[in-house]
């Protein structure tokens, strides 16, 4: 498992480099860097970022109180293996989250930030095609959270992080080409639908098409053998 780029090697405060560290791990739940079942040591991690053990453990700490991560019996910092009913419930409160920061966001977003959405949306688009699907995962994940800053409210903003962070492992499974094409098709439908949604301010609207993104990822899941029952 590759993991990011060392730290940079300047002297930094102890809880700067926790933050660093639970920031670069974050974004790698997030895009499904890494995926359900990966496990690795604190000292695996600190000799790859290049910081010592006190700060990994910090950041691992902050990760498994939000069930982001989990220490094995063995030390092992692992990615949690969801279930079946597991991913199902975390499906739906996902959707109850982002669907109300889309009705938010299709009355707040300004026109400034209606333009940076649909660039964010060509973005998506234009990296469909790249060979490295994390492109397109990271592509997604900008447009969906630039929906769930515009929504203005920073405690909702800081759920759905907690439930993205449990999430993306799994939702960002590189399946296969195949899948990946007839996954990135529906995300630019469910995409449109949410632009003209909130550029015609019309909350429900908004809310139908980010719970249908975020449904049909969970269902086409769903239909693979890739969780636990």
């Amino acid at each position: 498992m590759k993991l990011a780029d060392p730290l940079e090697t300047q002297p930094e405060r102890p809880d700067s480099l926790a933050r660093q560290v639970h920031d670069i791990l974050s974004e790698m739940l997030l895009s499904g860097r890494l995926r359900p079942d990966d496990r690795m040591s604190m000292r695996e991690l600190a000799e790859r970022l290049g910081v010592s053990v006190m700060p990994i453990r910090e950041a691992v700490s902050r990760l498994v109180a939000a069930g982001a991560l989990e220490v094995r019996p063995n030390r092992a910092v692992a990615v949690p293996l969801l279930t079946r009913a597991g991913f199902q419930d975390l499906t739906e409160i996902r959707i109850h989250n982002e669907a109300h920061a889309a009705r938010l966001a299709a009355t707040r977003m300004s026109v400034a930030g209606l333009d940076r959405l649909r660039q964010l949306d060509r973005n998506f688009r234009d990296v469909l095609s790249s060979t490295d699907g994390r492109d397109a995962v990271r592509a997604n994940k900008d447009l969906h959270f630039h929906v769930y800053e515009a929504a203005g409210s920073p405690m909702l903003r800081e759920l759905i992080v907690t439930m993205w962070l449990k999430a993306g492992p799994v939702i960002n499974l590189d399946l296969g080409e195949a899948s990946r094409r007839s996954r990135s098709a529906a995300s630019v439908r469910n995409h449109a639908d949410l632009i003209a949604a909130i550029a015609a301010r019309d909350p429900e609207g908004a809310a139908r098409a980010l719970a249908e993104d975020i449904r049909s990822a969970a269902d086409f899941i769903l239909s693979r053998d890739v969780l636990r029952d």
